[in-house]
């Protein structure tokens, strides 16, 4: 009788303490994931941000770890940016703590120095951290049908699937790789020089490494990307898949900001149907009489030989040219 109750005993006991265990370790887990939030919190307003929560409220018990996170402020140290939202939901594995996923449960407001805004919204948009120690492993976003919106601008940018990753670099210490991957985009109005190719893009996927990718966490006022520039800071576009209009290509450049924070750089995109892409081109508004009759005496020689064609195109001291034609002027990026 004893041995019979003993063997009905033991198990339970054991599931009793394997049960407070874990309301322990969960406790500790959510103590530990808040006490990070605000030394987070502590950190950015003693560098000079300001980072209000205006409440955090713990759910998830006992499965997975949710920090509720309402009425978030963020005002950017330098740049002369904030942003904010309603709500913010960050999600905690038990079992994988050194993962972090953050979700968005309110569209974002985001307003620049300049005064301009943009609200973000989407029917999902998650961002991830996976850390190794103290160190970056990954970190990326994902969203479901994206809506960028200006509401001083007209129009508004959306995709059906954008997801980005970055991560180090295993090949040199400093720099970063970066994808990103966007599908059935539709652009808020025509792009200068591009309005013949039409304001949907079918995909738009890159590869890059960002070489000194650490000195874009650095920034000057009125300078965000000044000490990355300054420090020899490039991306090379390992492949580049766009399709857009009547341009289908995976190629191939390099490029990044010259001192007066133009675009500079080239890209070498392999072109099947070469006749479509420069008419359209030629057909732009904006493009240079020269340039025009130059483009439409290329397309028209492709029609008769039929071959395909690298577009070279190239941003230089402030122009930017299609193999070789300058185009237009290029103002500074900000």
């Amino acid at each position: 009788m004893k041995s019979r109750n003993l063997l009905l005993i033991v198990p339970w006991t054991l599931f009793v303490v394997a049960a407070l265990g874990w309301v322990l370790y969960w406790n500790y887990l959510a103590n530990e994931a808040e006490r990070r939030v605000h030394a987070w919190q502590f950190e950015q307003n003693a560098g000079g941000a300001t980072v209000e929560i205006g409440e955090i409220v713990r759910h998830g018990f006992p499965v997975l770890l949710r920090l509720e996170m309402r009425n978030v402020r963020y005002v950017a140290a330098r740049g002369g940016w904030r942003a904010e939202t309603a709500r913010a939901d960050l999600n905690i594995d038990p079992l994988k703590p050194q993962h972090a996923i953050l979700e968005a449960k309110a569209p974002i407001s985001i307003a620049r120095a300049n005064g301009a805004t943009t609200n973000i919204r989407a029917d999902a948009l998650i961002a991830s951290v996976r850390t190794n120690g103290n160190a970056l492993a990954e970190a990326g976003i994902e969203a479901d049908n994206l809506v960028l919106d200006d509401p001083a601008e007209e129009g508004v940018l959306h995709a059906a699937k954008v997801v980005a990753t970055v991560r180090p670099d295993a090949g040199s210490s400093g720099d970063f790789q970066f994808s990103f991957d966007a599908q059935t985009i539709s652009l808020p109005r025509a792009v200068r020089s591009f309005e013949a190719f039409g304001l949907d893009v079918a995909r738009l996927r890159a590869l890059i490494v960002v070489t000194h990718g650490a000195l874009t966490t650095q920034s000057s006022p009125g300078d965000p990307l000044g000490p990355w520039r300054e420090g020899g800071g490039r991306m090379r576009f390992e492949a580049i898949e766009l399709n857009w209009g009547p341009l289908e290509t995976t190629g191939t450049g390099e490029g990044g900001l010259d001192a007066q924070r133009r675009l500079d750089g080239r890209l070498v995109l392999p072109v099947d149907r070469p006749a479509p892409v420069l008419t359209a081109i030629s057909n732009g508004p904006n493009i240079d009489n020269d340039a025009r009759r130059a483009l439409s005496l290329l397309a028209a020689g492709y029609v008769v030989t039929g071959n395909d064609i690298t577009l070279d195109i190239g941003a230089h001291d402030g122009v930017l040219r299609i193999e070789g034609l300058p185009v237009r002027a290029l103002p500074p990026v900000y």
